[in-house]
């Protein structure tokens, strides 16, 4: 199955969050609900956070393996400091950060296989902490937007994350004007996130401008297509573990 959203469709629902231990806007893109769809297989949940400027958001884990990719803005996760495409990813029941924005905040996506109900704040939340669960954070190579994307002639991709042995991998994908590529291939995951950076991703009739993003189920796959302008898109595929609910 294949989910996709645009920034600008999604845009005029948003949440304005105001609490102890985050201030910001949050926007759902992708957050599947219906009750169809509850009671079934594992739903995506895509959402674009906007943190404020100076704000530290605590340590804290979450219950699902998580992609977080930053778009806009600065500051750090933890020791690492956080750049425009700054990839991170978590597994459940990790514990990072904190995160901390810097004089013009940060914007990121959160992007899950399985969505999540929120964070669980450390160290209060210590006593639900599963310490038995093998741990994993990965940190993305830095990665550099594509200089006169129209002008590309020759297709190419750049590893984010190490492909690993359980499916975890990341790639950005350069791809020149309305020339259409395939994914890198990998061992068997548990679905991919594309999220558009630059240019323009083609999906039958819809053209998805940056910050679209799209979910591929395991099952499933797309060609990667360029619009007229080119293409940089995100390629974000979960491990195979992602899909196996992890309970509170």
């Amino acid at each position: 199955m294949i989910y996709q959203q645009t920034l600008a469709r999604a845009r005029p629902v948003f949440r304005t969050v105001s609490n102890p231990h985050f201030v910001g806007v949050v926007t759902d893109l992708i957050n599947i609900t219906t009750p169809v769809e509850r009671d079934g297989d594992a739903r995506p949940q895509a959402i674009l956070v906007e943190q404020s400027a100076n704000w530290t958001l605590p340590t804290h884990f979450h219950l699902q393996h998580q992609f977080q990719i930053f778009v806009a803005g600065g500051g750090t996760i933890g020791k690492h400091p956080i750049d425009a495409l700054s990839v991170h990813y978590a597994t459940p029941h990790t514990g990072y950060g904190p995160l901390i924005s810097g004089d013009q905040g940060i914007t990121y996506f959160t992007l899950r296989a399985r969505s999540d109900i929120g964070a669980w704040y450390l160290p209060e939340s210590r006593p639900h902490l599963k310490i038995q669960l093998p741990k994993q954070q990965a940190h993305g190579a830095s990665v550099t937007p594509t200089v006169m994307l129209s002008t590309l002639t020759v297709a190419s991709e750049e590893v984010v994350i190490t492909p690993q042995a359980g499916g975890l991998a990341a790639w950005l994908m350069r791809v020149p004007p309305r020339q259409t590529v395939t994914a890198p291939v990998h061992a068997q995951g548990g679905g991919r996130f594309y999220v558009v950076t630059q240019g323009v991703m083609q999906i039958g009739d819809e053209a998805l401008p940056p910050l679209s993003t799209v979910f591929v189920t395991a099952d499933d796959d797309i060609a990667i297509v360029a619009g007229d302008a080119g293409l940089d898109v995100l390629v974000l595929q979960f491990p195979a573990a992602a899909l196996v609910a992890v309970a509170d």
